[in-house]
């Protein structure tokens, strides 16, 4: 692997990590010991209202449809650029998957008003210019790279909301898509090593 090759690839950890750095910050917004935010419906009788919703619900349904967003975003972009074969059918398994869990996820959270930006949030559209001064093997281990510390990232967020969520719905989504998001991480990893070993299947 080339000086440029491993420079890249280790700047683009630097650079998605700091994505994790944001999502966590803002997760943390909302946590407290108890589990419970001050807005949590039911409180006062300990006894939490199956189809009420607290802070932590909004921030996960903002946070995980921003994250979710860039991950079909960016599997399109790698459709286009991946020279590696497998990274290319990594990307088509990100963009349909992605998908349907937005559709899903905004449907649950349409009642939380998450305040959506139009475009990509800043962290994902550095990454994005990034990813597009890019080409050929530099761009598959990029993308893969960034892939790894997203995936990880995501699944923090479905972690953090189990844990202190209110909305039943919601939370049931997050368990169900935890092994999901866990398999494409590991996905990711597989393909990581093998473009640093130099075992792509090129095409």
């Amino acid at each position: 692997m080339s000086r440029r090759l491993s420079t890249f690839g280790l700047s683009t950890f630097a650079l998605a990590g700091s994505v994790l750095l944001s999502s966590g910050s803002l997760a943390q917004e909302g946590a407290n010991p108890a589990g419970m935010s001050p807005d949590t419906p039911g409180k006062e009788m300990a006894k939490p209202a199956p189809e009420g919703s607290n802070t932590q619900d909004k921030l996960f349904v903002r946070q995980a449809a921003l994250g979710g967003r860039a991950e079909v975003e960016l599997g399109k972009l790698a459709q286009k650029k991946a020279t590696d074969k497998s990274v290319r059918e990594f990307a088509d398994r990100m963009v349909e998957a992605h998908s349907k869990s937005n559709e899903q996820l905004l449907k649950l959270g349409r009642g939380l008003n998450p305040d959506l930006p139009k475009d990509l949030d800043p962290e994902h559209q550095a990454i994005r210019n990034e990813l597009n001064k890019a080409a050929g093997q530099t761009f598959d281990l990029a993308y893969i790279a960034a892939q790894i510390q997203d995936h990880q990232r995501t699944a923090n967020l479905l972690q953090w909301h189990i844990s202190t969520g209110q909305n039943e719905a919601l939370r049931k989504y997050s368990i169900q898509t935890l092994p999901e998001v866990m398999a494409h991480l590991e996905l990711a990893k597989e393909n990581y090593a093998l473009l640093t070993q130099g075992a792509g299947s090129k095409r």
